[in-house]
């Protein structure tokens, strides 16, 4: 494999590159895995149940509105988590030119 922009084939994967750096290099910063969102179903899960145990005991309005709330940020921190997932997968993927320090 070489380097579309230099042509170099001195080229190493992202992942290798950035945990071979010593920890004071201050490219450890620069070319960081990102950052990982962390899955919490359970508190949309526990949002449903409470939103099931309002509806239940009379609170129907409210019980409906909690429960909907917490699908709907299941909903949103499943795609957050995948996107995530998603980016780290690309990064791990990502090739550095060692010759003109180039990522791809």
């Amino acid at each position: 494999m070489e380097c579309p922009g230099c042509r170099s084939s001195n080229v190493e994967r992202l992942a290798h590159y950035w945990a071979a750096l010593p920890a004071e290099s201050p490219l450890r910063a620069k070319y960081a895995p990102p950052d990982a969102v962390e899955a919490r179903y359970w508190v949309a899960l526990l949002s449903v149940v409470v939103g099931i145990v309002l509806a239940a005991s009379g609170a129907v309005w409210a019980g409906l509105l909690v429960a909907v709330g917490g699908m709907a940020f299941g909903a949103v921190n499943h795609r957050q988590v995948q996107e995530s997932q998603a980016t780290l997968a690309e990064w791990n993927a990502a090739m550095i030119c060692l010759a003109c320090p180039g990522t791809f």
